[in-house]
């Protein structure tokens, strides 16, 4: 079937121009701080930009969000996630079953915690921003060349077909609506303990961003410790994954951040009351 409404392809668009217009003012941000030392007026460009940049990425997201309800399979990753089948809540999931709409996800829990932080880092604002934009980039740069908005075509036309593909039966079950997103929204929040470690580290202060970064820390380890364990029931209800929890690099990039952060609250402790580990704190706020 040709000619698809004209409201889904509009969609698709600014989906795919919000992703293209967060990349740029991601490095229109990091670049701006970067050279505000030498030029103070352009910290009034950087403030406003980095803000616009997650909420177009964020933007994003709800655009692909509003596909999938839809079920628009005249685009390539919804046809190829999604079926009239799939109740509502496996087509919301069905955002993040693939590569390009999981990093949209990684990136738009970033953005989320960068919009909550920002504002909170003092001195340390300025590399923290360089630091979030550059990663932030990097992910919006990804998703604008592996974009989950391409559409399917037919001899130069875009085409829509019947029923799509539908998630994979292992994915067909309730964990894989919250399992993701809580995992997810863990690493968006290791995103800010990297920044702020960074941010330390270029302007040499390395005692006043311990009370910054212990309530993320203790937020982050508590959503990878969540997500972890929604992963091992999941594993333990689906024979197709063998009935247990092995250990592979699936859960080893969950589990290791998540050990990660257990050890930075700890360490933060003997720092603010010790004056102690103040480089292995860094070190392990950054790794993650």
């Amino acid at each position: 079937m040709f000619n698809p409404p004209a409201w889904s392809l509009a969609v698709g668009d600014i989906g795919k121009h919000l992703i293209l217009l967060s990349a740029a003012l991601f490095a229109v941000s990091g670049a701006s701080w970067f050279f505000s030392d030498k030029n103070a007026t352009l910290e009034k460009a950087a403030k406003p930009s980095f803000t616009l940049a997650c909420a177009a990425l964020i933007g994003s997201f709800v655009s692909l969000g509003i596909l999938f309800a839809f079920n628009r399979f005249e685009f390539e990753y919804v046809y190829g996630h999604s079926d009239h089948a799939n109740a509502m809540a496996f087509r919301i999931a069905g955002i993040w079953s693939g590569q390009e709409g999981s990093f949209l996800l990684w990136g738009t829990c970033s953005a989320i915690f960068a919009l909550f932080t920002v504002h909170k880092t003092g001195h340390y604002r300025r590399w923290y921003t360089i630091a979030y934009a550059f990663f932030l980039g990097g992910i919006a740069s990804i998703i604008a060349f592996e974009s989950p908005f391409n559409l399917n075509m037919l001899e130069g036309r875009v085409f829509v077909p019947e029923d799509g593909v539908g998630l994979a039966p292992a994915l067909q079950n309730y964990w894989v609506t919250i399992h993701p997103p809580v995992i997810f929204l863990g690493f968006g929040s290791l995103t800010s303990l990297f920044a702020l470690a960074a941010a330390a580290l270029a302007i040499k202060d390395y005692d006043g961003w311990a009370p910054i970064a212990r309530p993320w820390a203790t937020l982050a380890t508590v959503f990878l410790g969540l997500g972890l364990c929604m992963g091992g029931f999941w594993a333990y209800e689906t024979l197709g994954w063998g009935g247990f929890w092995m250990w592979d690099p699936v859960e080893n990039v969950s589990f290791v951040p998540w050990c990660f952060g257990a050890a930075l609250i700890h360490g933060l402790l003997v720092q603010v009351t010790k004056k102690k580990w103040h480089m292995s704190n860094l070190l392990m706020a950054g790794l993650p």
